[in-house]
């Protein structure tokens, strides 16, 4: 055996590992989908309909490297440097999540399957970026097919398609467009109630957005995330929570959803709760102006901006 049946043998290695990882981390990524979406939105200057997009096309871009550098195809045309790219852009943009909100936590890199910290995600990058210079060395055997360009863009529409097909952006949907209710919402209910602690915020006067939960409900959960997110880069939203269910679960529900930058206060009593919810399914988000709801959202169809215009107009 040779010197250079060895490189081969180490480089072959190395490429198969590398297409592994970047496989394994598209795959782990698309259960949480939709929260790798809204991290990306939390980090970035991106809107819901752009970073919902973006995750899956990073995914689909994961998807494609891992078969190019298992199948050793155009690998130092295409594989080396879009992957040299994109995890140098990945490194920056985890960098500056640890300049800002530090490295707890967990990155989503791998999803829920291998929890990771940012600055542990950075050193997995410098890591694969190390292994990719070195098949970039001693890479010198690829597969080559007469219809090469071909299998490429086969290959290349088939990731992408992937997690689209698999996890479908919500702004594909097509939604009605929301009725205006108009009608009166007992808010009384929340400060004459002896069994419940009053809300510190006056709700029956100006606007608020008011959202009922359930403290065990996923979607609930869900709902209070996007709406913590929007918050955060618009503290002047007029967000409440009205939460339902055991006050052993609220310390749970806030850790998981990290909405302590809302005002909330906890309500029971089935008759009441459902008198205020109008008996509908929860999560409800709720349009309010003085004591009177003009119309009800879900968090996948709630807009920062439409909310900040209907403040501002008089």
């Amino acid at each position: 055996m040779t010197k250079q049946f060895f490189l081969r043998l180490l480089i072959s290695t190395l490429c198969i590992i590398v297409g592994a990882t970047f496989i394994f981390s598209a795959i782990s990524k698309i259960p949480t989908l939709e929260q790798f979406g809204w991290t990306i939105v939390e980090t970035t200057f991106l809107h819901w309909t752009a970073a919902e997009w973006s995750a899956r096309i990073l995914i689909g871009l994961e998807l494609f490297l891992g078969v190019l550098f298992i199948a050793h195809f155009r690998i130092r045309k295409l594989a080396i440097p879009i992957s040299l790219f994109l995890l140098s852009v990945f490194s920056i943009y985890l960098l500056l999540v640890i300049r800002r909100y530090g490295s707890d936590g967990n990155c989503g890199c791998f999803g829920d399957v291998i929890k990771m910290t940012p600055l542990e995600s950075v050193i997995k990058n410098i890591v694969l970026i190390v292994l990719i210079f070195i098949i970039q060395w001693g890479s010198s055997y690829e597969w080559n097919h007469k219809f090469g360009n071909w299998l490429i863009v086969c290959f290349l529409l088939l990731c992408l398609a992937t997690p689209i097909y698999l996890s479908p952006p919500e702004s594909i949907y097509i939604s009605e467009k929301e009725k205006e209710i108009n009608q009166p919402i007992p808010l009384n209910l929340l400060y004459t109630s002896s069994n419940n602690v009053k809300p510190a915020t006056e709700l029956r006067k100006g606007k608020h957005i008011i959202a009922f939960m359930s403290l065990t409900c996923g979607f609930c959960r869900k709902a209070a995330k996007r709406m913590r997110i929007m918050k955060e880069k618009h503290p002047e939203l007029p967000f409440y929570i009205i939460l339902n269910g055991d006050k052993e679960n609220l310390q749970d529900f806030l850790l998981d959803t990290k909405a302590t930058n809302i005002d909330h206060s906890l309500f029971n009593g089935v008759v009441q709760f459902t008198l205020l919810n109008r008996g509908t399914a929860l999560p409800t988000i709720k349009w309010v102006q003085d004591t009177t709801l003009l119309k009800e959202s879900n968090y996948m169809t709630l807009d920062e901006n439409e909310i900040l215009k209907w403040i501002k107009k008089q």
